[in-house]
């Protein structure tokens, strides 16, 4: 087989080779050349076939074939065109995987939104239900009600009273008598025979109650100098040796004998302490205000804070108008001020009573070896102190002379500003303090003599002294920024606060007072710094320092007597109560703070320090470590038993000897602290 298709080939290639050979005369050499050209094309193109027909395996004989008779162009144009189907699938295949990332964030979008969805079905049928308990609570008492009314009518014979609508809402039936107008329901609710105001008038009128209310009872030990602190009021004086000129240099101010205030005989005690709040308040959507007042009463149910007034009744402590609105809180009445409401410190973080920021120091004996109050006991600027009664001199003023300091607010125009990306600040005025708190009135025994010196009786006369600063024209102010870096779930907040006056001045045309202290000017600033980090949905931590400034607010710096002759006042004569002053204005008054807080559920735990020097270098330090448990179900009340234990240490550089010429002991100890506190 193979024999006959050479011999094929030779045949062929011998009579073309004859062909060509023939007509070879006819043409020129050039001519000649092209024709050898193509037949040598041809043979290679016929060998190169009949090479190829040489294998018997057809698939292999064609792809042989399209190898060997390709063409380059169309083979690039093929080589072209897979590449860009190539590229066109990748494209497609990106495309559907971006298809379906967005198919499955709509779907986890349309996920949480039907779970949002769920949740506000519930809350909404919860609050269906309790509207349905709210109506059939109404209808029965509006069924009661107006059972009554009707036998009142009927046994009536007055016949001209008409009643031309009802309202029944939230348990008060609307009593609307001879209205000019029918339909239209009358403010006046009848509640049990009593008549109220209706507070849910289309008006929008608002009224709420609120309160605290802290019981507790405590314990405490000396660890120092027990049986000089832990006395009745009144016994210190039998531990000094009691010479004029050591009690005039002791306390200057009142210089007619020393003793203790308080009464620190027993070492455990109950107490129980209410602060009541009202507030009305409405709004005008149409300019966007909000308008009302605030009241709050301060109610001692036990011997507490007001049992050191005389005082067992409910007492306004505070009353204020508002005016609220998009640029701002406006409020004008006896209220605290920005240094008070805006002052951050230590005691913001702590627990109920578990820092100095409470009455704790009415429970220990701070009144010095002097019985003069010499520390600084509370870390508040001068005068949120002095309306506290945790000021020396209004502590005495309140528990000697029975003035109600602490119910006595002054009177204040204050503005607060809306928050602005985290800051805010605040700006308040005082014209004055109440002159009755500063002002003291004494009787002192005036011997009658005849010619011969002789004593022939005796008569009361009574002196008149102003004894407290008595401050005016007092400017109060507060700034603070709050920064959430939500990112790692840490809240930063900063505060800076401070207050301004000038001190009462004696002036002969005013006033004719026997004797006139004058003080220093008031000027204190507090700067304070916090952060809460919240580890997880059921921790966090919170830290807290400040550092307060008040110069020598308070502090007395000279004594003026009135001359009966000119009527004028003049530096005192005596040189002991002069030299005694000096103490006073020695050195600034500054307090500091420092703490720590940490919750877990509804568990909190704080611990905290105070310390403080006053301006004759009297030193106190305290460390408050208190735990608190919340078992409330809601935030509109909270029900919160607690403990606190304080550890008191006094440094008082100015301490007296006993009779025995022993210096008197500073005053160190522990106490306990516990309790319920119930907010609503």
């Amino acid at each position: 087989m193979k024999k006959s298709i050479y011999t094929r080939t030779a045949l062929a290639s011998l009579l073309t080779l004859c062909s060509f050979s023939g007509f070879a005369a006819d043409f020129s050499d050039e001519s000649m050349k092209e024709v050898k050209k193509q037949e040598s094309n041809e043979s290679i193109k016929t060998s190169g076939k009949m090479e190829v027909m040489k294998t018997s395996n057809k698939k292999l004989k064609e792809k042989m074939d399209r190898i060997c008779n390709a063409d380059p162009r169309k083979k690039a144009e093929e080589l072209k065109k897979k590449e860009e189907l190539r590229l066109a699938a990748e494209q497609k295949k990106k495309e559907e995987l971006k298809l379906a990332a967005e198919q499955k964030k709509k779907k986890e979008e349309l996920k949480l939104v039907a779970k949002q969805k769920k949740k506000d079905e519930i809350r909404l049928a919860k609050e269906k239900k309790a509207k349905l308990i709210e109506d059939s609570k109404a209808k029965a008492l509006s069924t009661k009600n107006s059972n009554v009314e009707k036998s009142k009518i009927k046994g009536s014979k007055t016949k001209n009273a008409k009643i031309e609508a009802k309202d029944i809402k939230k348990d008060v039936k609307v009593v609307n008598s001879n209205t000019e107008e029918k339909g239209k329901a009358s403010p006046v609710v009848s509640v049990g025979g009593i008549d109220i105001i209706n507070t849910n008038q289309g008006d929008g009128l608002r009224i709420t109650f609120g309160g605290v209310v802290d019981s507790q009872g405590y314990g405490n030990h000396g660890l120092s100098g027990y049986n000089h602190y832990n006395v009745m009021p009144g016994k210190s004086t039998d531990y000094f040796n009691n010479t004029p000129d050591s009690i005039k240099g002791a306390n200057p101010i009142f210089p007619k004998g020393i003793g203790n205030i308080g009464d620190y005989s027993e070492n455990m005690g109950m107490i129980s302490d209410a602060i009541l709040h009202l507030r009305a308040e409405n709004k005008n959507e149409d300019i966007g205000l909000r308008y009302g007042a605030d009241v709050q009463f301060h109610v001692p149910v036990t011997e507490g804070k007001g049992a050191s007034q005389g005082v067992n009744a409910a007492r306004g402590r505070s009353a204020h108008v508002f005016l609220n609105s998009k640029y701002g809180d406006l409020k004008l009445g006896y209220q605290f001020g920005p240094e008070s409401l805006m002052r951050l410190d230590a005691t913001r973080i702590a627990t109920v009573d578990g820092a100095a920021d409470s009455d704790w120091f009415r429970k220990v004996n701070l009144e010095g070896s002097a019985a003069n109050f010499p520390f600084y006991v509370t870390p508040r600027l001068y005068t949120e102190s002095f309306s506290s009664e945790s000021e020396k001199l209004s502590f005495r003023m309140a528990g000697k002379y029975n003035k109600e300091v602490m119910t006595t607010l002054p009177f204040r125009a204050a503005y607060y500003s809306p928050n602005y990306m985290g800051a805010r600040f605040g700006l308040s005025y005082s014209p004055r303090y109440d002159s009755g708190l500063s002002v003291v009135k004494e009787i002192a025994p005036d011997f009658l003599k005849d010619s011969s010196n002789k004593v022939t009786g005796v008569k009361n006369e009574e002196t008149l002294r102003h004894v407290g600063p008595d401050y005016q024209h007092i400017i109060s102010a507060g700034a603070s920024y709050e920064y959430d870096f939500s990112k790692h779930n840490i809240k930063v907040k900063t505060s800076v606060v401070g207050e301004f006056g000038l001190a009462k001045e004696p002036s002969k045309d005013k006033h004719l007072y026997n004797e006139f202290i004058e003080y220093n000017n008031l000027a204190g600033m507090n700067l304070g710094a916090s952060a809460d980090y919240k580890i997880d949905e059921d921790q966090s931590v919170k830290f807290a320092a400040s550092f307060a400034y008040l110069g020598k607010s308070g502090q007395p710096k000279s004594i003026k007597e009135l001359d009966p002759a000119s009527k004028e006042y003049k530096d005192t004569n005596d040189d002991v109560r002069k030299d005694g002053l000096k103490q006073f204005n020695d050195k600034d008054t500054m307090y500091w703070t420092a703490g720590a807080g940490y919750q877990y559920d509804n568990i909190y735990t704080s611990l905290t320090y105070f310390g403080s020097r006053m301006s004759d270098k009297d030193m106190l330090h305290d460390v408050a470590l208190g735990v608190q448990y919340d078992l409330s179900s809601c935030n509109k009340s909270k029900f919160v038993p607690y403990a606190a234990l304080h550890y008191f240490r006094t440094d008082e550089k100015g301490a007296l000897q006993d009779q025995k010429g022993t210096d008197v002991p500073s005053n160190k100890g522990i106490l306990l602290l516990t309790g319920v506190k119930f907010s609503f």
